[in-house]
């Protein structure tokens, strides 16, 4: 009877750890993807200041939507909070922008109203949000939307050279999207514009003349994970990739779990191929605004512009753990 007891006891043990062990599993929060998701350290920053935001001589608010660093200088699109009706901006600070120089004693080289004029027979009212933006080598295209999740977009190009060297903000292109578009990367050699919505609920496919190639779901765009949780804030084209940077929105992940998440997607597959979550911080996640790429650097452009205006970079080689990888995009092949 008390060997009996012994082997009861033993079952009845093994079952229990066997049950707390799969507990544990399924307690685990799922990463964003099938890959292991790599972790920065904050060391990894370097912070510059931007100057601080004045119009007019006064100083003004607006709410940083995305970023482009260029060799000519920092390209910023933001909306204007502190007046009504709120204003699209695009920002342009001469500068190099490798130069640590750069700081609160210079001043915004030029701020353009790039709001759209209301156009009620296209269904669309105050377009007053811009959002993340990308440059194909010669312009840059910005997705122009209204503040609400199921308004109206117009992207437009600007020319660089324009903007440059004739200070004109004049558009020679728009496309109209019936969808919030947050995020727009541009593929000049795919003819292709990529586009990501509030929360990325939808992804879209187009050409650069604006026929629509595709609509995907979110658990459709990438190929490799069904389940893709990252609101894209901003995303640019690099190199044969897609540099997504955004929210992971997976409501698997605990409160206290950083959520600023920059994924390396290839654009032909459309497959996930690195993963890097950041750092919390105090002030809000580093992804949730403007991210850009430049010198095999990533810019992060996260708080909005006011009288202090932080810009934090960090090594693109930190994005990618495979060496085979970080040679294809260190060769351009």
């Amino acid at each position: 009877m008390q060997l009996l007891a012994q082997k009861l006891f033993f079952c009845v043990a093994t079952f229990a750890i066997l049950n707390q062990s799969k507990a544990e599993e399924v307690s685990k929060p799922k990463l964003s993807s099938t890959l292991q998701v790599s972790q920065l350290d904050a060391s990894k920053f370097s912070i510059l200041t931007l100057p601080p935001l004045r119009i007019d001589g006064k100083t003004a608010k607006a709410h940083t939507q995305g970023l482009l660093v260029h060799k000519n200088g920092i390209f910023v699109t933001a909306r204007r909070d502190d007046i009504k009706p709120r204003r699209a901006l695009l920002l342009w600070l001469k500068c190099n922008p490798l130069n640590n120089r750069i700081g609160s004693k210079m001043s915004w080289t030029k701020i353009w109203d790039i709001t759209p004029k209301p156009n009620l027979e296209n269904g669309f009212n105050i377009l007053d949000h811009p959002g993340g933006f990308d440059f194909d080598g010669k312009h840059i295209w910005i997705p122009i939307s209204e503040s609400h999740r199921k308004g109206k977009t117009i992207i437009r190009k600007f020319s660089v050279h324009s903007l440059i060297n004739e200070g004109k903000a004049k558009h020679t292109q728009s496309i109209i999207i019936d969808d919030h578009i947050g995020a727009i990367a541009i593929s000049r050699s795919l003819n292709r514009i990529f586009c990501a919505n509030w929360d990325t609920l939808h992804s879209y496919e187009l050409s650069l003349e604006g026929k629509l190639i595709k609509r995907f779901q979110r658990n459709e765009f990438i190929s490799n994970y069904k389940n893709w949780s990252n609101a894209v804030q901003d995303w640019k084209v690099h190199q044969g990739f897609l540099i997504a940077s955004g929210i992971d929105k997976s409501l698997k992940l605990p409160s206290n779990h950083p959520r600023s998440l920059i994924q390396l997607i290839d654009i032909k597959s459309r497959n996930i191929i690195e993963e890097l979550r950041l750092p919390r911080r105090t002030s809000g996640n580093f992804t949730r605004e403007g991210m850009a790429i430049y010198d095999e650097c990533i810019w992060l452009l996260p708080d909005d512009l006011t009288e202090e205006n932080k810009l934090y970079k960090f090594p693109l080689a930190d994005l990618k753990k495979n060496e085979t990888q970080k040679e294809k995009l260190a060769t351009g092949q």
